[in-house]
């Protein structure tokens, strides 16, 4: 039986122990095709298709696969390098086969996406320093290509999965301190002294991390080869060639910091042509705002125009004759809907220019009738006191037609809101117009 398949898992499934997990599956659901208990005339089929499912439920999940990847670095119980009888052999990198003397247990991951269907797929093994960040880098690449276009996790998973990778990946504690100890016992029996000891301060470091301590046993283990291998001299240790940065981060974080890049240019660009499209002046006229002084804020005024105070009630105003009174017709302005009072003038149009004929104030929810007014055509203009904002009614006209029964004359409402299906409309004015 290969050793590092220990109870025949990938064997039974027909694949290599560097089977990425896409290939995994696609072996599990071909041979549960055929080790099916209701396809597979065995008396043996139950047993053998519980042992395909315990298969693939260790190969398929990533903490799983790691521990069952190392079971096969199993310490004799005589630790040191005289009671060996067979050489064992070391750890070597997953994918160039090489031995290192620090070799690290790594689970990197890869997103790809399809519209609505998102797939996080483990890149895991043994690896050496160059080939992790070789495999770094080719999981991040792909992620950044493929991981982005899914509904809704694309974006969520390729970028925790991007800083997940930049960071290293995954090293599993217990994995990698049970990895490195049976490292440092190799190198021990092979007279390396002073390299097994320092690969086993590694394992050490390690498996303080462990946190469950059902899991610690390791850590006992590592201590006991120390103790064994001890030379009453300061143990040497290794360069870390794991630590950050290295080769593999720069070039991912290049392509990070690339990426948000073009995506801030972009939205710049996106705006300063937003901007352009709707520009604020007029390309073919000068900009007059950086000529002329700013407008100043409007105050509510305390008096009218000649300077008399505003009546207390809707009213006409002081100082300001009423004229055009040799009629009949009526105006009645409605200001009932309005929470803010009116300075209100009647303008006769008859006159060259426009002049006001009766000059008078609403207040806020009340209405006022302008009475006896002669024929003639005219507008309302008024200025809202609480924002300042001037406007005038559409022209109309006053009739009076003598019949039999007396005279009939206009009599018009106008109103100083919107009405659904009304018949004026309010026009803004400037201030010489009023």
């Amino acid at each position: 039986m290969n050793k590092k398949d220990p109870a025949g898992y990938y064997d039974l499934l027909g694949v290599l122990d560097t089977a990425p997990v896409t290939e995994i599956k696609s072996a599990f659901r071909q041979k549960a095709k055929d080790l099916h208990p209701d396809k597979n005339p065995s008396p043996d089929a139950v047993r053998q298709f519980q042992h395909l499912s315990e298969a693939y439920e260790v190969l398929s999940n990533p903490a799983t696969r790691a521990r069952y990847d190392t079971l096969y670095a199993q310490i004799p119980k005589s630790k040191t390098a005289s009671h060996h009888q067979v050489a064992p052999e070391p750890i070597v990198c997953s994918c160039c086969k090489k031995v290192t003397a620090q070799p690290r247990y790594i689970i990197f991951f890869q997103v790809t996406s399809f519209i609505i269907l998102t797939i996080r797929t483990p890149i895991q093994g043994i690896f050496c320093p160059k080939c992790a960040e070789s495999k770094a880098i080719q999981s991040t690449m792909v992620t950044w290509l493929l991981g982005w276009w899914g509904l809704p996790w694309g974006l969520f998973y390729s970028v925790s999965t991007i800083f997940q990778n930049l960071f290293g990946g995954s090293k599993p504690n217990e994995v990698n301190a049970h990895l490195l100890t049976y490292q440092a016992w190799v190198f021990a029996t092979q007279d390396k002294i002073e390299l097994a000891r320092a690969v086993a301060a590694d394992a050490q470091n390690f498996a303080r991390k462990i946190k469950k301590e059902d899991e610690r046993k390791v850590l006992d283990s590592v201590e006991e080869l120390l103790s064994a291998l001890d030379t009453k001299t300061p143990i040497k240790r290794l360069k870390n060639v794991w630590s950050i940065p290295n080769q593999a981060f720069c070039v991912q974080g290049s392509i990070l910091i690339t990426v948000a890049s073009l995506f801030v240019a972009l939205v710049a660009y996106v705006q300063t042509g937003t901007h352009q499209a709707n520009p604020t002046v007029s390309p073919t006229q000068p900009d007059t705002s950086l000529l002329s002084p700013p407008k100043p804020e409007y105050v509510r005024p305390i008096t009218t125009d000649n300077g008399v105070p505003f009546p207390s009630v809707s009213s006409y105003i002081d100082g300001y004759s009423i004229q055009a009174t040799d009629g009949y017709s009526n105006v009645i302005i409605d200001n009932s809907q309005n929470s803010s009072d009116v300075f209100a003038k009647l303008f006769s149009l008859d006159a060259d220019p426009p002049a006001p004929v009766r000059v008078f104030l609403i207040r806020a929810d009340e209405k006022f009738t302008i009475e006896d007014i002669k024929t003639g055509n005219y507008d309302v203009r008024y200025r809202d006191l609480d924002s300042g904002a001037l406007a005038r009614t559409d022209p109309f006209d006053l009739r009076e037609v003598e019949t039999l029964e007396g005279i009939e004359f206009s009599e018009v409402t106008l109103t100083l809101y919107k009405v659904y299906g009304g018949n004026m409309r309010m026009h803004s004015i400037s201030e010489n117009e009023f």
